[in-house]
């Protein structure tokens, strides 16, 4: 079976990184988490906008690190946005590796994402969520994506209702 790139999509709270790690053991694929790419940077992260910051970085760590894997014929995922403005990122990778991707699109209504996100702050896990967004930056930066259209270069698009 060739390797494929696992993407996933979805608002703050959509549930991403639970099923990123469920696919990842599934299909016994490197999981790739931003997340936990920004906090091994150790650099103090109090807000979105510090989040932000180191965005690029992480990516194009990501990036390289997934295409070594990828040519060596094991599959990836990745936990993160993933969303329309990171989709040339995902091609790349693609077209570096000559590999496929697939994202999961994971839909969940706004009141539950933004439950999750309360809960999330209260219940950090050690290495994925390491800064608090409240009520007002989870209004700020709140935006869920539309899924891909399923016939987007070639992309599989799953829908996942996770709500």
């Amino acid at each position: 079976m060739r390797p494929l790139i696992y993407a996933m999509t979805g608002g703050n709270g959509a549930g991403k990184t639970t099923f990123a790690l469920k696919i990842s053991k599934e299909k016994q694929a490197k999981f790739f988490s931003l997340d936990k790419t920004i906090k091994e940077f150790n650099q103090p992260i109090q807000s979105h906008e510090d989040y932000m910051s180191f965005y690029q970085q992480a990516l194009d760590l990501m990036s390289s690190q997934a295409i070594q894997i990828l040519k060596e014929g094991k599959s990836v995922v990745f936990d993160f946005g993933g969303g329309i403005s990171s989709r040339p990122w995902l091609k790349q990778i693609a077209e570096s590796s000559g590999e496929k991707i697939e994202i999961f699109h994971l839909e969940v209504p706004l009141e539950e994402r933004k439950r999750r996100i309360q809960q999330r702050n209260v219940e950090k896990h050690k290495d994925v969520y390491f800064f608090h967004m409240d009520d007002d930056e989870f209004e700020k930066h709140n935006r869920q994506d539309p899924p891909p259209p399923p016939t987007e270069d070639g992309i599989k698009v799953v829908i996942v209702r996770n709500g």
